[in-house]
């Protein structure tokens, strides 16, 4: 009885696109990993799951739950946006819709795609883009590090890896922000239109670069894609673009918004920027602990394939599931006083900022490397990096990714 009456609490208390739950969701969380960690949310109108234990249950067992995330926020689009996106030109399943075993040998051709060997040969390009950043930053002295570096870098690599003109840049960035936000955000009706119409043209954009690489191969992620997928199931244009479509919408947005929750953190306790500086050596470790402190991915989404129980709480066929990642990663059966940040802990379990089993993240390689440099180069080139006084720093409505909107930031020119 006291069970079910936390659950009933908790879940007319879960408002995760309110203010106050975006400024600080972690809370919250906590108290559900004690008093219910799985509870049914009238606002989703999902099951949301807040354990570690319970998370990768749900994110292993293909049998029972298959991915969800394109359904977060769909019921909340207008008649016009449903309309607008029904126009997509792209109509094949993305990499992040597919279950195994479809999705088995997709990621086996993804896999080719970014070997290491393929991630460590970037490193030289990946490392040219921050410092040309950082050259344009160094005279300034004061900036907001999401617009000046934050969001230029991740899209600066992403462009370069598929091979698209520098000019474009600027453009299929507002573009992915607004499909993201429309997907996984609360978008007032009247602002869901435009954002509808910048998805398509991103997908446009997107599936005539996969079908000019078809045509012709050239030095690019795409043509890379085609070429690993010759020798199994040789990829269309089509399937090419809806995986080239995962690929820069995920890992723009993630990078974006790890590069400002793993600054926000180390300049809100200086000392922690000042080993950084100091230590640029242990910068791996650094970002491990942001990834399960504050990783970009705040939850993803699974539905019931059939009636179901998790931790007690009975879910329909049907029921949206949220997995709450951000989380699991802090609950204590894996990581002891886990809501405090200590790079030079081994948790006992893996974080999940990257997913788990067959959907971990195929670009993580890619992630980790774009995070050492930039702070390896912030370090260098900047050290006397701190945050603006007295600002608040914003977020986004997102239900599904967290970090600052804006994060002002000054330094010793």
């Amino acid at each position: 009885m006291q069970a079910d009456k936390a659950r009933r609490s908790l879940g007319d208390e879960y408002d995760p696109f309110s203010e106050a739950h975006r400024a600080n969701p972690h809370a919250f969380f906590e108290r559900a990993r004690d008093e219910a960690p799985v509870f049914y949310s009238p606002v989703l109108d999902a099951w949301v799951v807040t354990r570690h234990q319970e998370a990768v249950q749900v994110l292993r067992d293909h049998d029972r739950f298959s991915v969800g995330i394109y359904h977060a926020r769909s019921s909340h689009h207008t008649p016009e946006t449903r309309a607008i996106l029904g126009t997509s030109p792209i109509t094949g399943h993305p990499l992040v819709m597919m279950d195994p075993p479809e999705l088995t040998l997709q990621r086996k051709i993804l896999s080719r795609t970014f070997s290491a060997q393929r991630v460590t040969a970037l490193e030289s390009r990946v490392r040219r883009l921050s410092m040309r950043l950082i050259d344009d930053l160094q005279p300034l002295g004061e900036v907001d590090f999401m617009a000046r570096f934050a969001n230029p870098f991740p899209i600066l690599v992403i462009g370069s890896l598929l091979g698209v003109p520098e000019a474009d840049f600027p453009q299929l960035a507002v573009w992915s922000n607004h499909r993201t936000a429309l997907m996984y955000g609360e978008v007032p009706p009247e602002e869901q239109p435009a954002m509808a119409r910048s998805s398509v043209a991103l997908e446009h954009y997107i599936l005539d670069l996969a079908e000019r690489r078809r045509q012709e191969l050239g030095d690019d992620l795409a043509s890379d894609l085609i070429r690993a997928s010759e020798d199994e199931a040789p990829m269309t244009a089509m399937e090419v673009a809806a995986t080239l479509r995962v690929l820069l919408t995920g890992g723009f947005e993630t990078t974006v918004k790890l590069l400002g929750n793993t600054m926000l953190r180390l300049l809100s306790e200086w000392r922690l920027w000042e080993e950084v500086v100091a230590h640029p050596d242990r910068i791996d470790d650094v970002v491990e602990e942001e990834l399960r402190l504050d990783g970009p991915a705040m939850s993803t989404m699974r539905r019931a394939k059939r009636p179901t129980e998790v931790a007690g709480m009975k879910i329909p066929e049907g029921g949206l599931v949220q997995v709450v990642l951000a989380s699991a990663n802090r609950d204590k059966a894996i990581c002891p006083n886990g809501e405090t940040y200590d790079h030079t802990r081994k948790p006992a379990g893996p974080h999940l900022s990257f997913g788990f089993g067959a959907h971990f993240c195929i670009g993580a390689p890619l992630a980790l490397l774009e995070m050492r440099i930039a702070l390896e180069q912030l370090a260098e080139r900047l050290p006397s990096l701190r945050l603006t006084p007295a600002q608040t720093v914003p977020y986004g409505r997102s239900l599904l990714l967290r970090g600052p909107a804006r994060l002002l930031v000054e330094w010793d020119a």
